[in-house]
Order: structure tokens, then C-alpha cells, then sequence
């Protein structure tokens, strides 16, 4: 009987997903690191139309998924020919009710 390895047999990359550790938003922040792609509409348990992103911080690639607005709509007006490129994320908080939003800089 044949073994697995030996069919040739390659999984179909997933374009939906980044093949990499998630990492959380607030373990990046005030960090410069390079935004590498992203991919939106993606739909999680938290919500619908999210944004993942793949970002490399200490040489390291990782993924973060987002619905802040203001990210969101800085990577939708980027061409895709403009990536990867470098930034940090803040935390901008609000007085009314604990709000924050995150935004590259």
C-alpha cells in the first residue's frame, strides 16, 4: 500500500487565510512594523467584515484581524503595489464610554 507522501499530493492554498501565528493588535502597538497584505470581509466569530493582516514585527510574521474603521480604510486606499510597508499602530481613546480605535502612523 502506497503511503500519503508518496501520491504527490499538495494542499490548495487558501487565500483566505495567512499561514502564520495570530498575534493580538495590542501586542504590536507603538511598534514599527511592515504591513505585508491584507484581506477583507472576512467573517469571524467576533463579527462580519473583518480584516486580517499580515504584518512582520521583530523579523517574525504574524496575522491580526480588525474591525477598526480607520485601519480599514487606510489599507483599502493603498494600491496592493504599494505593499509591504512600515509603520506603527496607536491607540486613540475616547472619553465617552471607554472607546478606542487604532490607527497607523
Amino acid at each position: 500500500m502506497k503511503k500519503f507522501s508518496e501520491l504527490g499530493v499538495k494542499p490548495i492554498e487558501d487565500k483566505t487565510i495567512f499561514m502564520v501565528p495570530k498575534v493580538s493588535i495590542t501586542d504590536i502597538l507603538n511598534c514599527k512594523i511592515e504591513i505585508l497584505d491584507y484581506i477583507g470581509g472576512i467573517n469571524t466569530s467576533q463579527g462580519a467584515n473583518r480584516y486580517i493582516v499580515k504584518v512582520r514585527h521583530e523579523g517574525k510574521e504574524y496575522k491580526f484581524f480588525t474591525d477598526s474603521k480607520r485601519i480599514k480604510s487606510i489599507l483599502d486606499q493603498i494600491p496592493k503595489e504599494e505593499f509591504p510597508f512600515t509603520t506603527t499602530i496607536k491607540q486613540q481613546r475616547f472619553e465617552t464610554g471607554g472607546a478606542k480605535t487604532f490607527e497607523f502612523t
